[in-house]
């Protein structure tokens, strides 16, 4: 069933009837029906059912030139996009490896700059993997590069809170030892990795992603089993083909009854107070109904008495 579809049938709940008659405010007060009752489904549905295989391309490094100021953060005159997020980033002259924290308006690095203000240049490594990008919930399986067919391991002690500097290991060993060669980044087909944030610290987008070490030399592609959040559709989705992100056969028994409890809440319900109270209560034996009728292993069959195995 297509949003539209969906949305169709809760406008004749109200005085418009359908919904091209609708305005533009009151069909945003059904697609936050909408919106509710599928997250409400995914949140309640076994969590097999929100299970999917991510495929991520991690890009090859690439070059770059932007105006630094000295001690400022604004990566003036870059172009970037939003799979820049996260990267990590190599000024010529600095000794430190930086972070893209930020893409929307002026890019901004993670630390400041300390050369001299100018124009720079500086390499692109694309080590991470933004996994809100992915609407991931959490992770099923390791990652996987089918590139070489490694499956990474995830290593806290080794590169939690170390970022794209990776200089944790110096600091790692016996008191007063110095930074050696071991301890500075190194590139190639990654064999771990760990999971880190971005974006609050700037007042930018709260991130979650995945950072691979070593940090990856050339295009390679990246695979991993994943939970989903819920998805939210917009307005568009309204217009044309888009599919209610549930399966089809729960959207009437389920998603509808969801829908239709959250806009007896709302000013456009047009229902008397008999249906409005029969409607809520729908709603409430749709969350229970989703919990009876869902199987959480929908795998190997389990075999009874007097049955042929496999049944």
């Amino acid at each position: 069933m297509t949003v539209q579809e969906l949305a169709q049938r809760l406008a004749r709940w109200t005085a418009s009837k359908t919904l091209s008659q609708m305005s533009v405010e009151d069909r945003l007060i059904l697609l936050d029906c909408v919106n509710s009752a599928v997250f409400n489904w995914f949140v309640t549905a076994p969590e097999n059912l929100r299970m999917t295989t991510i495929s991520h391309l991690i890009r090859a490094k690439e070059t770059i030139s932007f105006t630094a100021t000295n001690g400022g953060n604004d990566m003036t005159g870059a172009s970037l996009q939003d799979y820049h997020l996260g990267a990590a980033l190599e000024i010529a002259g600095e000794k430190n490896m930086n972070e893209i924290v930020s893409v929307s308006g002026t890019p901004k690095m993670l630390n400041q700059f300390r050369g001299s203000t100018g124009s720079v240049s500086a390499s692109v490594h694309f080590d991470t993997i933004m996994l809100t990008d992915h609407s991931v919930n959490r992770l099923v399986s390791h990652p996987r590069v089918l590139d070489t067919g490694v499956t990474l391991f995830r290593d806290e002690d080794g590169l939690r809170f170390v970022g794209p500097e990776r200089r944790m290991r110096a600091f790692s060993g016996i008191l007063g030892t110095t930074a050696a060669s071991s301890s500075v980044q190194t590139f190639g087909d990654p064999t771990r990795y760990v999971l880190e944030n971005t974006g609050v610290s700037q007042k930018d987008e709260a991130r979650l992603m995945v950072r691979l070490d070593p940090i990856p030399d050339k295009e390679m592609t990246v695979v991993f089993d994943a939970v989903l959040d819920p998805p939210s559709h917009d307005l568009t989705d309204m217009d044309g083909s888009v599919a209610v992100a549930v399966p089809d056969q729960y959207v009437l028994p389920h998603v509808l009854p969801l829908a239709l409890s959250d806009l007896v809440m709302t000013p456009i319900w047009e229902g008397s107070k008999e249906e409005r109270d029969a409607t809520i209560q729908r709603g409430i034996s749709a969350i229970a109904a989703i919990n009876r009728a869902m199987q959480p292993n929908r795998g190997s069959p389990s075999n009874y008495v007097r049955t042929r195995p496999g049944y």
